[in-house]
């Protein structure tokens, strides 16, 4: 992973065969991102994309073992206790120019992954809400 920070803004890099959620995760803890959103683009060898379900309350998970065009990736950091919480949702498409997409549960980094993360001016939180089953933005 390489990156550069203007004051405002991380521009992130991140490598062949990196992983884009532990990656992530690493460079937040490193340099205290409080909160930022999250935009990118690039390329994946592999992805493991969820689909929600609010009746049952959780994710339905899918491993897409092939190579993927990232054609945008977005979603936020904030924290949930000690820990960053990345909630990153991805459009992909394959060879077939066929789109699909959900949220990125991990994605394993082809060619480049270029990821912009703006600096939000607020700490973000999550809390668990029982309604919904998901840890849901504190506002």
């Amino acid at each position: 992973m390489k990156y550069t920070f203007d004051g405002f803004n991380w521009i992130v890099r991140l490598e062949k065969g990196e992983q884009l959620i532990a990656s992530l995760t690493e460079l937040v803890k490193k340099e205290s991102i409080k909160s930022a959103w999250i935009s990118g683009l690039g390329g994946a060898l592999d992805a493991e994309l969820g689909f929600y379900s609010l009746d049952e309350k959780q994710y339905k998970w899918e491993k897409l073992d092939q190579l993927l065009e990232i054609t945008s990736l977005q979603g936020n950091i904030a924290w949930s206790g000690d820990e960053p919480a990345l909630h990153i949702h991805g459009t992909f498409s394959d060879e077939n120019m066929q789109a699909f997409g959900g949220h990125v549960k991990e994605l394993t980094v082809g060619g480049t992954c270029e990821l912009l993360l703006h600096s939000v001016q607020t700490d973000l939180t999550r809390s668990h809400n029982k309604e919904i089953g998901l840890d849901l933005l504190d506002l």
